[in-house]
């Protein structure tokens, strides 16, 4: 018969290692800022710093350092496009929490 406290305790040993990035991308979830922005790039994919600060009401120097802190935690990505940088999420994960919490699509966003 299987131990579920050997289970459970194989299962962290097996996540140790991935646990601060882990704990990096969730906190990205806990910040009203941040999560804004991950929400307005869910919902329109490409988006340069100027159009997220407009959505969100935030200061665009405030959208810009949030990006950077979501680019480091690995859940957005910069595409440069002449003078704009565009950001798109780059983490499926992120992308799929999203939907849990109840991000909805928008037109802008491609179908999947």
């Amino acid at each position: 018969m299987v131990e579920p406290e050997l289970v459970a305790r194989e299962a962290l040993l097996d996540a140790r290692d991935g646990l601060p990035d882990l704990v990096d991308r969730l906190a990205a979830f806990s910040d009203p800022t941040r999560l804004q922005l991950l929400i307005a790039v869910h919902a329109a994919p490409g988006s340069p710093v100027k159009a997220l600060a407009a959505a969100t009401g935030l200061a665009p120097n405030t959208v810009t350092q949030a990006l950077i802190t979501l680019r480091e935690a690995g859940l957005v990505e910069r595409a440069r496009d002449g003078r704009l940088s565009r950001w798109t999420l780059s983490s499926t994960a992120a992308h799929a929490l999203l939907h849990h919490l109840g991000a909805p699509h928008s037109s802008l966003h491609p179908p999947h």
